[in-house]
């Protein structure tokens, strides 16, 4: 197709109000919602028109291109929004048809032609329009027998000059098709199809011209990103775990989720309950095809209800009453080769199949209470699981054997995060009284407590081990970061800087940066130098109020060159500008912002950085910027 060389890709604009500034108060609507930018669109039809210069057909694909996204619900009759309109479609149709009619029609053109007449008329833009009208030869210079009753001041689709000879600016068309038009004047028993009319033919121009070239203005000048980066996230599928539920009354919450290594396929436990709910609580744990967004299959199924109800025999001490139990699959791990994917329960036990076939092929059952944390080794042998029975336990995955089991005291609280080196010899593991420790995977022996508060107050702590298993990261009481030798447990350095308690980390998989955040800002640090590199700002405030709690999370692209990190957005359009969370992705070099994803928690990269799965009202799949022209 002669558009492929063209090479044109636009960045589809959500974020262009604030790219590269600190995150602060953005306007309440936004130029373009990336979470409709992803409707792949062919241009080979209207290149052919053009080339052939088949005006009224090019014309008609062009019109029919773009009310799917100026009306993208079929209603024509509905405001139009030609914000809608992708910045790269309407680029590329421009170009083609400037190209077609040596720079007589396109809507460069016409933009010109609208800015010209919009300064000479500053403070009506109907006056604006109906000039623009008369320019471009789209309003009437004399009645018209056949047309004028319905159309008195435009002219309709079978009016148009569809030649070179017609004014500069004259296509391509802003109505409505004439066949449209015709329908609804012949319909019956339709007492307002006159006045429908009137306003498709009317009205309807003096509103849509000036958002339609005032978008044009924009969009015709945006920058082009570079395909394959985040500059551009573009939704492309979303998960719909209602479809697990269809009976359910009640609101449906992820309990775990986990990507396998090869990117194919996302495991995601469910539940479906909720104390006042008439429904009784439900449970599940599917595989979904990430690249499709469809269930692949249901590995279990089971109830869902609060601890204190009373399971027999109960699933959660005392302590933990508040906590959801029956089958829910609290933590899931796929081993490095894909091949199985293992999922700790909330009844005790951990349950492993075989990803290819969804036959399971292990129990794993020895636990007491209810499994909280899992994580398999690099080389796919060892299982580690935590309890609220306030025990970690090494099990042989090809056996099912358990090799080892590590006590707690009961001052430490229950283990909510459990990390695995990746040479397999040491375990981190980080508790619900903020107690950190380094054990020897191979002998169970406590190498450290790193930290011991002994309380759960305080924002909980975080861990992360470096990518080649080497250095351990932790917060600290102190507001600190310290670096440890995750062989000795020796202290390495402290970082400081943060003003609120850091509440997660992550290492760059190149080892050559660490991110911390505290929710209310977010910080990278150069382990060369152990310097501060950026400082990141995660709320977006206008002094509302209410000020919800940032979640706080943090997470590399595997290439290291995009972080991203949980940040409170101000909705898109809103009655109150009450901040809701959300995503924000940076470029790691610049410290700049390149996106922002709304109304989204928690958040994932695929291990092969194809795609970020991010956690809404649905299971969210973005992908990194690829042309929207097929």
């Amino acid at each position: 197709m002669k558009l492929k060389s063209l090479g044109l890709a636009l960045a589809l604009a959500v974020s262009i109000t604030g790219l590269g500034l600190p995150v602060q108060a953005q306007p309440a609507s936004v130029p373009y919602a990336n979470t409709l930018a992803n409707r792949r669109v062919d241009l080979d039809a209207l290149a052919s028109h053009l080339d052939a210069q088949a005006w009224a057909a090019a014309d008609q694909e062009t019109r029919r291109i773009l009310q799917s996204f100026v009306h993208p619900n079929g209603d024509i009759f509905a405001e139009p929004v030609p914000t809608l309109i992708p910045p790269e479609v309407l680029q590329a149709m421009d170009q083609l048809w400037i190209e077609a009619s040596d720079g007589r029609f396109g809507f460069s053109v016409q933009s010109a032609l609208w800015e010209e007449l919009r300064t000479q008329h500053p403070e009506d833009t109907r006056i604006a329009a109906e000039r623009f009208g008369d320019r471009v030869g789209w309003t009437r210079t004399a009645p018209d027998e056949a047309y004028a009753f319905t159309s008195p001041d435009w002219l309709t689709e079978p009016e148009l000059t569809y030649s070179l000879e017609a004014p500069v600016g004259h296509l391509p068309w802003a109505g409505i098709d004439w066949s449209r038009i015709e329908a609804i004047l012949s319909a019956q028993s339709c007492g307002s199809c006159t006045i429908d009319v009137l306003y498709l033919q009317g009205d309807r121009f003096l509103r849509y011209l000036p958002t339609l070239f005032g978008w044009a203005q924009t969009a015709l000048t945006l920058p082009t990103p570079e395909a394959g980066t985040w500059r551009q996230a573009q939704l492309v599928r979303q998960i719909d775990l209602r479809s697990l539920y269809p009976n359910s009354a009640c609101p449906i919450r992820e309990a775990s989720s986990a990507i396998s290594p090869d990117g194919s396929v996302i495991a995601i436990g469910s539940y479906s309950y909720e104390r006042s709910c008439a429904n009784a609580g439900e449970s599940a744990l599917a595989l979904w095809n990430a690249q499709r967004g469809n269930r692949i299959i249901t590995l279990h199924r089971g109830p869902a209800l609060e601890a204190f109800s009373g399971e027999n025999p109960p699933q959660e001490p005392p302590t933990e009453g508040d906590r959801i139990v029956g089958d829910v699959a609290n933590a899931i791990a796929f081993t490095p080769d894909g091949e199985h994917i293992a999922a700790g329960m909330s009844y005790g036990v951990i349950r492993l199949w075989r990803t290819g076939t969804n036959e399971q092929v292990q129990i794993f059952a020895g636990h007491d209470y209810a499994v909280r944390a899992i994580a398999i080794s690099a080389d796919g042998e060892t299982l580690v699981s935590a309890s609220s029975d306030q025990t970690i336990k090494l099990w042989d995955v090809q056996t099912g054997k358990l090799r080892r089991t590590i006590r707690l005291d009961e001052s430490d609280g229950i283990v909510r995060s459990l990390l695995i080196s990746a040479d397999g010899r040491r375990l981190a593991t980080a508790t619900n009284r903020n107690t950190l420790q380094l054990w020897n995977a191979q002998t169970g022996q406590l190498i450290r407590t790193l930290v011991d508060e002994a309380i759960n107050l305080r924002p909980e702590m975080a861990i992360a081990f470096s990518a080649d298993g080497q250095s351990l990261a932790t917060t600290d009481t102190d507001h600190s970061i310290k670096l440890w030798n995750a062989s000795t447990g020796a202290r390495i350095i402290t970082l400081k800087g943060h003003a609120e308690p850091p509440r997660d980390l992550a290492f760059s998989r190149d080892g050559r940066f660490l991110a911390s955040s505290d929710g209310e800002t977010a910080r990278l640090w150069n382990l060369a130098e152990y310097a501060l590199v950026h400082r990141f700002d995660l709320v977006q405030t206008v002094n509302h109020p209410i000020q919800p709690r940032n979640l706080a999370h943090v997470a590399f692209s595997p290439d290291g060159q995009t972080l991203a990190t949980s940040t409170l957005l101000l909705p898109l359009v809103h009655s109150e500008p009450i901040p809701q969370q959300g995503i924000t992705l940076w470029d790691v070099t610049t410290g700049q912002a390149v996106e922002q994803i709304h109304e989204v928690s928690q958040f994932q990269f695929s291990p092969d950085g194809r795609f970020l799965m991010a956690h809404g009202q649905r299971v969210q799949i973005w992908e990194p910027y690829s042309s929207l022209i097929e």
